[in-house]
């Protein structure tokens, strides 16, 4: 099985320990992505804006791999405070009008998250983050 790892490029998130999206058998894992600058630093905002930035990062890295927010198949979210479950359930709304067409979804909250982040989009080997079909 040939592997693919994404490890940079231009708008992507530099300087992580870890490649930031690996692709085997059209199907692409994206590593955790809280809310990064273009250097890998975390940059706080509000809810929204780390939202955005996070899902940005998760973005950027599908299209580094060909693939489209639309490809996309799950994803798990994870929240410094499960009070922030609305603002997300929001935030996912807002994304996906169409709950039909939208990603399946794991929430919950973890004890604590790189940089103070709030929110971070998190996929690991075994879920799928995105994936090819074969139409």
């Amino acid at each position: 099985m040939a592997i693919k790892r994404i490890s940079g490029g231009p708008g992507l998130p530099a300087g992580l320990p870890f490649s930031l999206g690996s692709e085997a058998n059209r199907t692409l894992y994206i590593s955790g992505m809280p809310a990064l600058d273009k250097d890998g630093n975390f940059m706080p905002g509000t809810f929204e804006e780390e939202a955005d930035r996070a899902w940005s990062s998760v973005v950027a890295i599908a299209a580094a791999g060909g693939y489209s927010p639309g490809d996309v198949l799950y994803v798990q979210v994870l929240l410094s405070d499960i009070g922030y479950y609305p603002d997300i359930n929001n935030w996912w709304r807002r994304q996906f009008p169409d709950p039909a067409r939208a990603p399946a979804r794991l929430t919950f909250q973890a004890a604590a998250l790189p940089g103070r982040a709030r929110r971070r989009t998190l996929t690991h080997p075994g879920e799928a983050a995105v994936a090819l079909g074969d139409d």
